[in-house]
């Protein structure tokens, strides 16, 4: 008997790494005073239980030096998916679009949705719940189950059947940075344990266009 193998078909994946803290430091100081200064921006989802978000402009630049070699290390990890972008080439140039805070109350959500560009980044920057909370829970709201509290990708299959990916987001993810494609969906379900606010930030990758 031929020795069997498994051919895996290709998929994009998403690149999650840390922020660091002198930038975590300067974007929490930001979001305070984009929240005093109300620079609210609308971001195109607007349903009842969706969080304000808020314009950030100080900290681009910098934000823009740490997101853009992760767009250059994923086009690395998925050459394909540089090719499927028919606008892009080596010699153009990206950049970030407008930042912004979502500043998320409890029971607050944010649906499915996609972005606009080419890459898109969530940053979790500060979490008020732990992991021990999310046991409790569990029995208090039985029709979320375990994705409450949760970050949720949403894609379909090589068949073509819809599948999700969701992980649960408590203090020790605070920092968190995930990179992925623009049009991935995806979604934040809501916390029910204190009434702080969760605070994440979220942008678009794009390219300059002459």
């Amino acid at each position: 008997m031929i020795d069997p193998h498994f051919y895996y078909l290709p998929n994009l994946g998403v690149l999650k790494t840390q922020l660091p803290n002198k930038l975590k430091n300067k974007l929490l100081k930001e979001c305070k005073k984009a929240e005093l200064n109300n620079e609210i921006l609308k971001t195109g989802i607007t349903a009842t239980g969706v969080p304000i978000q808020f314009l950030l402009k100080d900290t681009k630049k910098e934000l823009q030096e740490f997101i853009i070699p992760l767009v250059n290390l994923y086009f690395e990890q998925h050459p394909d998916y540089l090719k499927s972008v028919n606008i892009l080439n080596k010699k153009t140039d990206l950049f970030i679009d407008k930042p912004w805070m979502n500043l998320q109350r409890k029971y607050e959500y944010i649906p499915n949705h996609i972005h606009d560009g080419i890459l898109s980044y969530n940053i979790f920057l500060k979490i008020p719940y732990a992991e021990k909370k999310l046991k409790r829970n569990k029995k208090e709201i039985p029709f979320i189950g375990s994705k409450f509290n949760s970050f949720e990708f949403s894609f379909t299959n090589v068949c073509g059947q819809p599948q999700h990916h969701s992980m649960n987001i408590t203090k020790k993810d605070e920092g968190v940075v995930f990179l992925f494609p623009s049009q991935l969906t995806h979604c934040v379900y809501p916390f029910y344990d204190t009434n702080k606010l969760r605070i994440s930030i979220s942008g678009n990758v794009k390219f300059y266009t002459k």
